[in-house]
């Protein structure tokens, strides 16, 4: 016989489980204080609500059948997974949660690897980190705090630059040995503009600040992540702009080239400084946790 989700026996399925446990009716009685009866009349109707025979009965007692022997491992099974739920539900209600987003990059690079340390402060404290590219929704995610890249330009006052990142333009070597020129900006416009969701604004940045006619939507090839950026860069996929860190030991190993300047992008205009920020949500500014984060994690950025 079929039972849907919504219409499983639980109270029989719990006595069953007592019965089972003493093989006696009248001992799973005395254990549930109800009589032997109407332990009895329990399963039966369990029996037949579930069209299986569960014990052999014989005048000196009962014996589980194979198809109760079964039932009870899963039964068993059932109500100590139940138990464990609920007391994990119980505890979350009972724990101050804390969420933090935060871009893919700073997740992996710099917060996950520390994060133990500020748990081991708030060991009562259930700390969830979740990470995206985009800017979340502080209402409908239940955040505490993001970490995001850019400039700060998001409509919060309780917002702090965590950590500054500044770029370099580079391609690799082969690139320059190809058709297409690269030796002034305006050369800029016949090679392909390698970028991720998040710095595809900063190629329009550029352009706007040195006065140049890319057409960026056309040009800009769009990476799932840095890596993914760093390696196109290094495959003569196109030219892109790099982050400090992953530019600079690049050029100096001979695997990238800064084929237009030298300086970094923050050298060229200061506006085109990003950097990670620590935005926290309206109204919680002046929330102890919250507050303990902030000098925490910004104890070990260097800005």
């Amino acid at each position: 016989m079929n039972i849907s989700k919504g219409r499983l026996p639980l109270k029989s399925l719990s006595i069953f489980g007592v019965v089972a446990e003493v093989s006696s009716f009248k001992k799973a009685a005395e254990v549930l204080c109800v009589t032997p009866q109407a332990v009895s009349l329990q399963m039966k109707g369990l029996e037949e609500q579930l069209g299986l025979v569960l014990f052999e009965r014989f005048p000196s007692g009962i014996r589980l059948t194979a198809a109760g022997e079964r039932l009870y491992e899963y039964t068993q099974r059932s109500f100590g997974l139940l138990e464990q739920g609920i007391k994990e539900a119980q505890s979350c209600q009972q724990r101050r949660q804390f969420r933090i987003n935060a871009s893919p990059w700073f997740a992996v690079h710099r917060l996950l690897p520390a994060l133990s340390q500020f748990e081991s402060a708030y060991p009562d404290v259930d700390i969830r980190v979740t990470a995206s590219a985009r800017f979340p929704d502080f209402q409908s995610d239940n955040l505490d705090c993001a970490i995001q890249w850019g400039w700060g330009e998001w409509p919060s006052s309780a917002k702090q630059l965590l950590l500054k990142d500044d770029k370099r333009l580079v391609c690799a070597p082969s690139l320059l040995s190809q058709q297409m020129p690269l030796k002034t900006p305006q050369d800029l416009k016949h090679h392909r503009l390698l970028c991720t969701e998040l710095s595809f604004s900063l190629w329009e940045k550029l352009a706007n600040t040195l006065g140049l006619d890319l057409l960026v939507e056309q040009q800009a090839l769009i990476l799932d992540s840095q890596a993914s950026q760093v390696e196109a860069t290094e495959n003569g996929l196109g030219v892109a702009l790099l982050s400090d860190r992953a530019a600079l030991p690049a050029c100096e190993s001979g695997r990238l080239v800064m084929p237009l300047w030298q300086e970094s992008l923050s050298e060229i205009n200061p506006a085109l400084l990003p950097g990670y920020w620590l935005v926290m949500r309206e109204g919680r500014e002046a929330d102890p946790l919250l507050t303990h984060f902030k000098t925490w994690i910004s104890s070990f950025l260097t800005v």
